[in-house]
């Protein structure tokens, strides 16, 4: 239950590391998906459809377009259309690797039923790649079952991290 509260809280911060580490998109096309996430957030749950076939169609005319395609992503999530997320946040991750979503890539696969340990292990390496030592990093070194987790997060903690 707990991998679950994370995937929750991970999928968050990286929906927030994306708007400051994309490349530059069309405003017009980046706000009127958001718009399309209000409509989907105020909508009637019956309704809901209706956005979410529209950021799915605003995601495949625009396929380079990280931003919407992490808002298509969230939703997906929100649905619970793990699969589907989990294609979205696989080629997210291909044009754009970064290790916090590698590491919601591998919550995502876990998720699905297959086996995350090399994902994990794929996360772990783009987190020391970029000497991101932080919460996120202890996760992936826990879930990968690398040796140096407890080492790694005594470090952390005494670093004040």
């Amino acid at each position: 239950m707990k991998k679950y509260a994370y995937l929750t809280v991970i999928i968050f911060s990286f929906s927030l590391a994306l708007y400051f580490y994309s490349e530059h998109h069309d405003k017009k096309t980046i706000l009127y998906a958001n718009g399309l996430l209000d409509r989907y957030i105020k909508d009637p749950a019956s309704e809901r459809f209706h956005s979410l076939k529209e950021l799915k169609s605003l995601t495949n005319k625009n396929p380079r377009n990280v931003k919407v395609r992490s808002i298509y992503l969230n939703i997906l999530l929100l649905e619970k259309h793990y699969t589907q997320g989990l294609e979205q946040i696989k080629i997210i991750n291909k044009t754009s690797p970064v290790a916090l979503s590698k590491l919601n890539e591998c919550l995502l696969i876990e998720r699905v039923g297959k086996e995350p340990r090399s994902c994990y292990q794929q996360a772990v390496k783009l987190f020391r790649a970029k000497r991101n030592y932080d919460n996120n990093y202890i996760l992936a070194l826990k879930f990968s079952q690398n040796p140096n987790f407890l080492s790694e997060r005594y470090r952390l903690v005494n670093a004040g991290k």
